[in-house]
């Protein structure tokens, strides 16, 4: 069992509760920013509303007196000087970019809303929410004027959610701290994420299937997918598809399909509904389509019947990490050519070159061209590392409760450091106020209680205290 020093843990207490109310305006004025990473614009290589919302963080920082230095709006960093002469340094990280708002809300995406409890919007809990819990931490140690050993610093990323080009930059042009807590995780410590292979299927497509539309970034499940079919008279796709589950016609100039699901962030499908399969099952399976494009739906249909690989051949398993995840997440028909977008997570154990020759194998006797757009390898820090052990005390004193360390399928910029964990603030059994595909990361209404967040500041600045003891 952890044990605190008790007049330091009633000041962190007591500082936390009456900088509450600052906590969730300053959160806001980073959620209102809707910073969805995108194509270089100017000299922001990331997109203008990433540049913007690195420069509110900065200027964010610069009110309770801490300079983020700005690299050229691939990221920012924070640094606080230890007094050691051979300090060494203890890295956070956070990204301030976002998944597109999506469709569903039930509350203003861009907005920091307070409803019994939980803070609503996009943002709030992935990622901009711990960000400014490790700001927060360090403001604590600063106001109290605690001094440290060892260097802290604080890194803001601009294109987490697209790619990690920001953490790439930065792996390769900064030196690296010498143990690392990525803040995008729940408690108490994730020591290790599958390895990631993101991939590009593409075929030409005939027939009188004139679109094929879902999803907008890879990483996320779509809720909602259409089809538009030529050469179908209205009434009788109506009869066909009309009464099936999750499926509704329009008539338009030709008929048009729309299927819902429910949304989940790729990496965590349990309970999603993968709108991409119920619109390819439900054309698969009526007399609507003909020649190419009939084959091509069957295929859609094969490759995402569940998320975890089987359509697709690569069914893996381990102990260590569970299960593989495979999704078909982004649809599109364009000059006559369909392309899907696959996100696959497979297990720490599992050669990810296999992965890929085994995807390629099924992909093409399906009839299409495969394009390997991502492949990382899997993160892992031994569970018998000393920092994990002191790190999950900190966390269960602060809970009141013990969690398990754990492996997840999602990949977060610990995938790219050495000696990385992710940390927090989040909890396995955290409360959901939405109803099944509303409330979580990714999903409309993203959202995290209060008390979350502010038990993270709490447990960043414990950690930080005991990590510099320990360095």
């Amino acid at each position: 069992m952890y044990k605190a020093d008790e007049n330091l843990v009633q000041k962190i207490d007591t500082w936390i509760e009456s900088n509450k109310e600052a906590f969730v305006e300053d959160l806001e004025r980073i959620v209102k920013i809707p910073s969805i990473s995108g194509k270089k614009e100017d000299n922001y290589p990331f997109g203008k509303p990433c540049g913007d919302v690195l420069d509110e963080m900065i200027s964010l920082a610069s009110e309770y007196g801490f300079q983020i230095e700005n690299h050229d709006y691939y990221y920012g960093t924070l640094l606080v000087n230890g007094k050691k002469k051979e300090a060494k340094k203890i890295g956070m990280y956070a990204h301030l970019d976002v998944v597109p708002l999506g469709e569903g809300w039930h509350n203003p995406p861009l907005k920091c809303t307070l409803k019994d409890g939980f803070l609503i919007g996009r943002g709030v809990g992935d990622n901009k929410g711990p960000g400014i819990c490790a700001l927060y931490a360090l403001r604590f140690l600063k106001e109290f004027g605690i001094e440290l050993k060892n260097d802290v610093q604080i890194y803001y990323g601009c294109s987490e959610e697209t790619g990690m080009q920001d953490i790439e930059h930065f792996c390769k042009t900064q030196k690296l701290p010498d143990f690392n807590l990525v803040v995008d995780t729940n408690f108490p410590v994730c020591y290790g994420e599958k390895g990631l292979m993101r991939a590009k299927l593409s075929q030409k497509i005939e027939g009188n299937l004139i679109s094929f539309r879902a999803g907008s970034v890879v990483n996320v499940i779509p809720a909602k997918a259409e089809a538009v079919i030529s050469n179908v008279e209205f009434e009788h796709a109506e009869k066909v598809l009309g009464s099936l589950p999750g499926i509704s016609i329009v008539q338009e100039d030709n008929v048009k399909v729309i299927a819902t699901g429910i949304s989940k962030h790729a990496a965590f499908p349990e309970g999603a509904v993968n709108a991409i399969y119920v619109l390819a099952n439900a054309l698969a399976k009526s007399n609507l389509l003909v020649g190419k494009s009939l084959d091509v739906v069957r295929s859609i249909e094969k490759m995402t019947y569940n998320s975890y690989g089987e359509g697709c051949g690569i069914a893996y398993e381990d102990k260590e990490s569970g299960k593989l995840t495979c999704v078909g997440s982004v649809i599109n028909i364009e000059d006559g050519e369909l392309q899907i977008l696959f996100d696959v997570r497979y297990p720490v154990t599992v050669d990810g070159n296999e992965v890929i020759r085994k995807f390629s194998e099924i992909a093409k006797q399906l009839g299409y061209e495969v394009e390997i757009s991502e492949l990382s390898e899997p993160a892992y820090v031994p569970l018998d590392n000393p920092y994990i052990e002191v790190l999950g005390k900190i966390c269960d004193f602060v809970q009141g409760k013990h969690y398990e360390p754990y492996t997840m399928g999602g990949g977060t910029y610990a995938r790219h450091l050495p000696c990385a964990v992710g940390f927090g603030p989040g909890v396995p059994d955290a409360d959901n106020p939405f109803e099944e595909g509303h409330g979580q990361g990714h999903q409309p209404d993203e959202c995290i209680a209060v008390d979350v967040l502010l038990k993270g500041i709490k447990t960043y600045i414990i950690a930080i205290l005991e990590l510099d003891n320990m360095l």
